[in-house]
């Protein structure tokens, strides 16, 4: 761009020049004009002539690129965020179908009359897992059915002991990205109904207040010092989510996290257009 444009005024230049050579030695005759050999008001017409339609056709061509460039740069960038999304899925849950399907196998060996139930959970909630949580966003009444089946499942293996109170209010139709708030009751599962607390207990409370999505998990935590004490900070599921909500929520997002010894509690809000 910077020597077609340092070009301009020497081409221009040498065009002229050509063009009054040929006056002065035929044309300016023929035509009855008088010579004015190098007018400089002369000289910026015919540059002004010769080469407006270059510069605007270059204009328009460098613009029209830049255009390209942008939107393919976008592009890539969808693509990127789009696989790391697809990667950080494809990450969650695996301890959970462990746990399950050793739950699942426990129930069918002793004749247990609760494995049948349990696999049509557990086949619901696959079926969640590995295809609908991969479009970019469903109806929040779909989370809140997976993370219904989840609890039922969850409450196969820990019997009458545990209690889970799952409150939701407001418009369930409203996009949300899939997983989000699975990985997060599951974290809680995995870390407040141990088996060493004698009544586990969690709360999940959902609601939906302006397009907004406003989330609070609770749980009660094991006193127990040794390592599992700090996988809340950790593990993979939260970090997991938080970068899920970097891409798919940015600026859009809340998320806070309380922690002490008796008790653990995750509140996120999301924030929709």
């Amino acid at each position: 761009m910077i020597l077609f444009g340092l070009s301009i005024p020497f081409i221009g230049f040498i065009l002229y020049f050509t063009w009054r050579i040929a006056g002065r030695l035929w044309l300016d005759d023929l035509r009855g004009l008088q010579p004015d050999f190098m007018r400089f008001d002369r000289y910026l017409f015919y540059v002004v002539q010769f080469y407006s339609p270059a510069v605007l056709l270059l204009a328009w061509e460098i613009q029209d690129e830049r255009r390209k460039d942008t939107e393919q740069l976008l592009e890539l960038e969808k693509e990127k965020i789009s696989t790391e999304l697809k990667f950080l899925k494809a990450q969650l849950n695996p301890h959970f179908l462990f746990n399950s399907f050793n739950n699942l196998y426990s129930l069918v060996i002793n004749g247990d009359p609760k494995g049948p139930k349990m696999i049509l959970q557990l086949s619901a909630i696959l079926d969640y897992i590995l295809y609908k949580s991969q479009q970019d966003v469903v109806p929040l009444s779909e989370e809140i059915h997976i993370v219904n089946e989840y609890i039922a499942l969850e409450k196969i293996r820990y019997g009458e002991r545990l209690i889970v109170d799952l409150e939701c209010s407001g418009d369930q139709e409203i996009p949300i990205s899939p997983l989000l708030i699975l990985t997060l009751v599951e974290n809680a599962f995995k870390h407040g109904a141990s088996m060493d607390i004698d009544t586990p207990k969690i709360i999940i409370d959902i609601n939906v207040e302006k397009e907004n999505i406003i989330c609070r998990i609770w749980n009660t935590k094991s006193a127990y010092s040794g390592e599992s004490k700090d996988v809340h900070k950790k593990g993979i599921g939260l970090s997991n989510v938080k970068r899920q909500l970097e891409l798919r929520y940015p600026n859009q997002h809340d998320l806070t996290i309380k922690e002490t010894e008796k008790d653990y509690q995750v509140d996120l809000t999301l924030i929709n257009g």
